[in-house]
């Protein structure tokens, strides 16, 4: 499970690592997992295992993606493998990015099964004015 939250930025040629804290859990010890980011709720850009999207894919149901074809089509078209160069870095999604209004400093949090990677400034836009107490009873903490 996912969880905590690191700030960095982009490189100058939109790269990323994905920060230590995440890395095993999303590539495996030795590497031998893929993962792969796709569009989330509210512009943040999701990244996960490619086992649990697949999982994720197969619990949508046929009727459930015939139902909202909208919503479908931009979650399948949304989905980009990730590639790493030698030096464990990956380029953003030029699409995502634009989505997410990412310029250079981003947040990656961890969000259970998924990562979330976000324009740090719309972060904490989101965060602005939420009732922290009021928002831990909805989820019985």
């Amino acid at each position: 499970m996912f969880k905590g939250m690191v700030e960095h930025q982009l490189d100058d040629k939109n790269r990323l690592r994905i920060p230590s804290k995440f890395k095993k859990e999303l590539t495996g010890e030795n590497g031998e997992k893929s993962y792969s980011f796709f569009r989330g709720m509210n512009r943040c850009i999701c990244v996960m295992a490619d086992d649990e999207l697949d999982d994720t894919i197969a619990s949508i149901s046929e009727e459930g993606i015939s139902e909202s074809n909208q919503a479908s089509a931009m979650f399948f078209s949304s989905i980009f493998s990730a590639e790493e160069d030698a030096q464990g870095r990956v380029v953003l999604p030029a699409m995502l990015k634009k989505m997410a209004g990412i310029q250079k400093d981003i947040i990656t949090l961890g969000r259970g099964k998924r990562l979330e990677i976000w324009a740090a400034e719309k972060y904490y836009e989101y965060l602005e004015g939420v009732d922290y107490d009021s928002e831990l009873k909805k989820l019985g903490i």
